[in-house]
């Protein structure tokens, strides 16, 4: 047999089952009847909902409902055309008979001055106060022309298009109790001072300038400590008393010049007449006088070893004191009297007074009696305190804007302390290889000594002070992408028998501090205008933007 001799499957045929002849089971039967009926459930449900659904588009004309008539809800609901017997306009939900959007001859519109190109807005009242809502047209001043021109040149401001035409339309109300449901509320466009600032970090530290670290000039060992950290000081008050040899040493070689030259000067004296009469050779008073030079230069460097510490002494005072007079006289050299009343006569000549260089407060002590010293390290820290500087760290994009004399307010890091005024003394030249920031410094006055150095904060230059910009609560401002708007309440409002409505504005927001937005141009002050709650009257402006409209209007129309 080959290998590849392969086996076939013998396929046995099923035996034939036959349904018995005879009638069904009535049992049998009911459940055939609850299984078809339970596996059609899903199909017959989704082609009702179907129907529904075409039911409803077929009736509503296939719109949606509109946000205000649900929320108003009752005889705004979206499929009411005739209500109560009163024909009612869904697309701005008022009744018919008084919208003033669909029948313009119950209020006129507002004449359409078109875009301004000087403020950046529609409808500009600054160039046509007439349209204003106010009882009375106002006088537009050459200060309102100018603080709208100081505020879109400092900074680049939010643009409007000039397609925008929002303007154009007004948003009603049926009446005061329909406003009343929406929780709208108003505000009246005031007129506040507003600063407008550029802010940066800080930091505050000490004047540079009025800030002195200072070292002992001779090597040795602290006597006694006359000031401690914090207490106030003159300029040439004595900070320490310090033991040095080289001191004593000084005063000892001075003592020595001042003799040399005594005993020299008398040698010359004394050779001069008996070298006049040949008594003497000449030579011999020549040396003598080169002696002497050679003593008056030692006595002139003994004196400048002296001044060069800081205890300067003029010898002409010592030409008639003995010696021993004039050692008693340097002894206490450079103190002064409040000092040595204190010292005993036989206390050391060594001591040396570290002064203050100028007025302040010692702001830094790092030594106590007894501690040696030498002349590298920084014993004493004094600082004029009625100055500080700030340094802020301003970005490079904004450094361009601060110049020298700009006002700059710093609110330190702690929110209880009132901010302090000063003004830009420097600019750096050259940006933070690090942080790319810009070091500007703030001459601040404290005469108070309540600014403490290292304290952080935040510094505003200011840029713009405006005493009278006009102002708005933020929540009044809307923008729906193309342009900024708020919503004007017409100035018949509060008459009996008025319709109410709102107008539309285009506005030109400048600075925005918190609960409080400028309106550069295209408000004037004593207008009123939707502010709490007033996104409801947003929403009727989109909606009446995508021109959906009402079945009873278009048919009213036509």
């Amino acid at each position: 047999m080959s290998l590849f001799t392969s086996t076939r499957r013998k396929i046995i045929p099923k035996p034939h089952t036959s349904v018995p002849a005879g009638p069904i089971n009535p049992s049998a039967k009911v459940r055939l009847n609850r299984n078809w009926l339970r596996g059609s459930f899903s199909t017959l449900f989704v082609i009702g909902m179907l129907g529904a659904i075409a039911a409803w588009g077929h009736a509503t004309d296939w719109t949606l409902p509109k946000f205000s008539a649900l929320f108003f809800g009752g005889k705004n609901a979206p499929n009411a055309c005739i209500v109560d017997g009163e024909g009612w306009c869904q697309e701005h939900n008022v009744p018919e008979a008084i919208c003033i959007e669909c029948d313009q001859k119950l209020v006129p519109p507002l004449p359409d001055y078109g875009w301004c190109a000087e403020h950046g807005i529609s409808e500009c009242p600054l160039h046509h106060p007439d349209i204003a809502q106010l009882k009375e047209t106002p006088h537009i001043s050459d200060q309102d022309f100018q603080r709208a021109h100081r505020a879109l040149a400092l900074l680049p401001r939010a643009e409007n298009s000039s397609r925008c035409k929002n303007y154009q339309k007004r948003i009603q109300f049926a009446s005061v109790e329909a406003m009343d449901k929406t929780g709208l509320d108003i505000a009246v466009v005031d007129q506040a001072p507003i600063i407008e600032a550029l802010c940066a970090n800080g930091e505050i530290i000490y004047d540079q300038t009025h800030l002195a670290h200072l070292a002992s000039r001779v090597t040795g060992t602290v006597w006694r400590v006359e000031n401690q950290v914090g207490q106030p000081v003159r300029q040439g008050d004595v900070l320490a008393l310090i033991d040095s040899a080289d001191v004593g040493k000084a005063k000892a070689d001075l003592l020595q010049a001042i003799t040399g030259v005594r005993l020299r000067q008398e040698n010359v004296t004394r050779l001069q007449p008996l070298a006049a009469e040949g008594a003497v050779p000449g030579k011999q008073l020549r040396e003598a006088e080169a002696a002497l030079q050679e003593a008056q230069i030692r006595l002139l460097s003994a004196e400048q070893t002296l001044t060069n510490l800081g205890m300067p002494v003029e010898t002409d005072q010592f030409d008639r004191l003995s010696t021993q007079q004039i050692a008693k006289q340097i002894q206490f050299l450079g103190l002064p009297a409040t000092i040595t009343a204190g010292l005993e006569k036989d206390a050391t000549s060594n001591l040396f007074p570290l002064r203050s260089p100028l007025d302040g407060v010692v702001v830094d002590c790092k030594v106590v009696p007894g501690e040696s010293v030498d002349t590298t390290a920084t014993i004493f820290g004094v600082a004029d305190l009625t100055r500080m500087w700030l340094m802020l760290d301003v970005r490079q994009e904004d450094a361009g804007r601060i110049s020298f004399g700009q006002p700059v307010l710093f609110q330190a890091s702690d929110a209880k302390s009132q901010p302090v005024a000063g003004n830009v003394a420097w600019i750096s030249t050259e940006a933070d290889d690090k942080t790319r920031t810009v070091k500007v410094r703030v001459d601040l006055p404290n005469p108070d000594h309540k600014l403490r150095s290292n304290t952080f904060g935040s510094g505003r230059v200011v840029l713009r002070d405006e005493p009278s910009a006009m102002v708005v609560p933020t929540e009044a401002v809307h923008t729906d992408g193309d342009c900024s708007i708020v919503f004007v309440r017409d100035k018949n409002f509060l008459q009996d028998g008025s319709l109410k409505f709102f107008h539309v504005r285009e506005v030109r927001v400048g600075v925005q501090d918190g609960g409080t937005s400028e309106i550069i141009a295209g408000l004037l002050p004593g207008e009123v205008v939707a502010c709490k709650n007033s996104m409801v009257l947003e929403a009727q402006l989109l909606k009446s933007n995508l021109g959906a409209g009402c079945a009873c209007c278009a048919a009213a129309k036509k």
